[in-house]
């Protein structure tokens, strides 16, 4: 099967499905595959409310959808991945109509811990990362990987799913690899986000940037005080004391990071790109852009492509 087609082939099983049940099995392309079981989130009505014996990844194919997990509330987007521990609970709410949530259900006896442990070969600030990842599953039971669909990390997803659909030749042992690839790309970029609690009244800054990444494309800083339950004067003033930064600054940057994520993707156009980090000017972008890089979106995504062996003509 296309990659490029996964996602419209996922959504004809969830159409033409009759059954009424709240999780959609998808039949292995090889019939020993014994890593893990696919299941599509159907759009039936009812509780979709699940107690996981087993360790789960959810991935938004596209779409969306909230994730309750005890005080927990994840919204997730289309290239979003989940991981949740054995033991742990939650709840499937708020799926669009165009939703296809995927969802890795690993046999028992899967531990994130034991898949973790090799990732840090050396070096103390790995493994102080890996140790971060593993106290949040094990007190939280859930991890946020806040990668998007243009992302490498969620791409790899797909391939993941597609390979598991298929019986190609070493599978397994490429889906096992992926996997790996797939979650370190994903901390390397530096995705990972905290659950936003229910309890929005206190600000904290760890908590920041994680709403800044979800809002980045059409933030302003009254909704993000009121987020947090501050008067937009104070929050500013606020966020500068707290961060040495403005709360502009800190947007600015991050719509910068995506923006070069994007130019690195051929398919994609520098209109598109300036849309999608939330600028409404391109004369202003570049502005931005080169101040903040040192040179034209243009001309970094040609020495991007030349990295990368990429040629258009």
């Amino acid at each position: 099967m296309a990659a490029v087609a996964l996602d419209q082939y996922l959504e004809s099983i969830l159409r033409s499905d009759r059954s009424g049940i709240n999780e959609i099995k998808l039949k292995a392309g090889n019939p020993e595959f014994d890593l893990f079981t696919i299941y599509l989130e159907n759009h039936n009505n009812g509780i979709h409310a699940y107690d996981m014996d087993v360790s789960t990844i959810l991935y938004v194919v596209s779409g969306s959808a909230t994730i309750k997990s005890g005080e927990k509330s994840i919204d997730m987007k289309v290239g979003n991945i989940l991981l949740l521990t054995e033991g742990s609970n939650y709840r499937v709410e708020n799926q669009t109509d165009s939703t296809v949530l995927a969802k890795l259900k690993f046999n028992p006896g899967f531990r994130y811990r034991e898949f973790f442990k090799d990732f840090a070969y050396k070096g103390q600030k790995e493994q102080n990362v890996i140790d971060q990842i593993i106290d949040s599953l094990m007190n939280e039971h859930v991890l946020w990987l806040k990668t998007s669909q243009v992302t490498r990390s969620s791409q790899v997803m797909q391939h993941i799913i597609d390979g598991y659909l298929n019986n190609d030749l070493f599978m397994r042992a490429l889906i096992g690899a992926e996997l790996t690839v797939m979650l370190i790309l994903s901390i390397r970029a530096q995705r990972m986000a905290t659950p936003t609690s229910l309890d929005k009244t206190k600000f904290e800054g760890s908590v920041l940037d994680s709403y800044i990444d979800e809002h980045y494309a059409d933030i302003n800083l009254t909704a993000a005080a009121k987020y947090f339950g501050f008067n937009p004067n104070y929050f500013s003033n606020m966020v500068k004391q707290k961060t040495g930064k403005s709360f502009v600054d800190h947007v600015d940057e991050r719509r910068m990071q995506e923006a070069r994520e994007l130019l690195a993707q051929p398919d994609i156009s520098l209109k598109e790109i300036i849309a999608r980090v939330g600028y409404s000017s391109k004369s202003f972008f570049y502005k931005k852009f080169n101040q903040f890089y040192g040179e034209t979106p243009a001309a970094m995504r040609n020495r991007l492509f030349r990295e990368a062996n990429i040629n258009l003509k």
